[in-house]
């Protein structure tokens, strides 16, 4: 009786994961996405706090949320987006440092050593068709 028993348990810890799995279709955690977010981190390598902010791709000049707010250690937009990170709330200019999909995971060390992240206070995005 015990060994039927230890022999169901064994099938039903093998099968539970496969019969968890929702029909072809059915996936309601995925959600199609366009471009306008732009997950963002305090500190470099996606590390410390982390949050999508949601921006939209129209170049509107918005400024960093206060915890981010010149505390962006690693920052990257949707795929089609490109963004600018600016230390002006005028957003002109070519900007601290330019991010396209996957990202910059280290932005207090940009570009050869511009610390970009404790500059920026801004944040512009627009869509971008031939970025890669």
């Amino acid at each position: 009786m015990q060994s039927v028993l230890a022999i169901t348990i064994s099938l039903l810890s093998v099968l539970s994961p496969v019969l968890a799995v929702p029909a072809s279709g059915e996936h309601p955690a995925l959600v199609a996405r366009t471009p306008g977010n732009v997950y963002v981190c305090t500190g470099s390598n996606w590390q410390n706090t982390c949050e999508v902010l949601t921006l939209g791709t129209s170049g509107t000049c918005t400024p960093l949320p206060s915890a981010y707010n010149g505390h962006i250690g690693s920052a990257g937009p949707d795929a089609g987006a490109i963004c600018r990170l600016f230390a002006n709330g005028d957003c002109t200019g070519s900007g601290l440092a330019i991010l396209t999909n996957p990202g910059e995971s280290n932005l207090y060390n940009y570009n050869g050593g511009q610390d970009a992240g404790h500059a920026a206070h801004y944040i512009s995005c627009r869509t971008c068709t031939a970025c890669t």
